[in-house]
């Protein structure tokens, strides 16, 4: 991102940040190549645009590798922050223009916070359509993490959340990833409340390998500590749209890898943008 964006500020720096960001007078503004606030490059010209800086990067290094070609190591691949008097990089600051692309005007979202008690159940009930076996409560030894919880080495718990399509069409899960105790869940959207996969992939171990199944949120990982983690959704949920997301805990099976002797999942929230 910092090489495809670096090379915009001495032409803006020349020409002034509203030249920068003007996507009429400027085939290569900034705005013209930016999807979004992620610095994804645009369909229509993003692309060509990402593809020749990356070219002109690539140049340079050789460029940079080929005049050392004689040493045994190239004065590119030194740390200069590693120096006995550290040499490092002059801060990027950013303009005006860009602190409202980026900051205050960032995408507009909508969505819901399990893990916030401060309005409790008010705020979310409503789009709530569907739930069964899932808890909403803090589990901690402190009782302040909140999320909705699902726990049963059967599995088959099932909740379903309303959602509306924002501009972009991208749906994001934040759930608890832990080393012990905790297991894998399915997510799909679709237009009914009920759980179509109840019968079928809701009762089965999550085998990554089968075909058709629904995206797996995997809660289980090795480091020794349990922490939040935030993935999107594969399927879109277009702006305007209606759908309901589901989401259900599979089984525990019997994979002697997994540590502990429970099956849980913890949903912290939903956002969609």
């Amino acid at each position: 991102v910092f090489s495809s964006v670096i090379w915009m500020l001495p032409l803006a720096g020349k020409k002034g940040t509203d030249w920068q960001f003007n996507r009429t007078t400027n085939p290569y503004s900034t705005n013209n190549w930016h999807a979004d606030s992620c610095c994804h490059p645009r369909k229509e010209g993003g692309h060509m645009i990402l593809s020749l800086v990356m070219a002109y990067c690539i140049v340079e290094e050789e460029k940079t590798m080929l005049s050392y070609i004689e040493l045994d190591t190239a004065d590119g691949e030194r740390d200069f922050t590693m120096d006995e008097t550290p040499t490092m990089r002059d801060p990027l600051y950013l303009s005006p223009e860009e602190d409202d692309l980026y900051v205050r005007n960032n995408l507009k979202y909508s969505g819901v916070d399990f893990s916030d008690p401060s309005n409790g159940e008010k705020s979310w009930e409503d789009i709530i359509v569907a739930n069964e076996g899932w808890t909403w409560y803090a589990d901690n030894k402190e009782k302040d993490k909140y999320g909705f919880i699902a726990d049963g080495i059967d599995g088959g718990q099932h909740i379903a959340v309303s959602l509306s399509g924002e501009q972009h069409g991208r749906v994001e899960v934040s759930y608890v990833v832990s080393y012990e105790n905790f297991g894998v869940s399915l997510a799909w959207l679709d237009a009914t409340i009920e759980n179509v996969h109840k019968q079928s992939f809701c009762n089965e171990e999550a085998n990554h390998q089968k075909k058709q199944m629904p995206q797996r949120l995997v809660a289980i990982w090795d480091s020794k500590a349990s922490v939040s983690k935030v993935e999107l959704l594969d399927e879109r949920l277009h702006e305007g749209e209606t759908k309901t997301l589901h989401i259900c805990l599979t089984p525990r099976g019997n994979d002697h890898n997994r540590k502990g002797t429970e099956n849980k999942f913890k949903l912290l929230g939903v956002r969609v943008y």
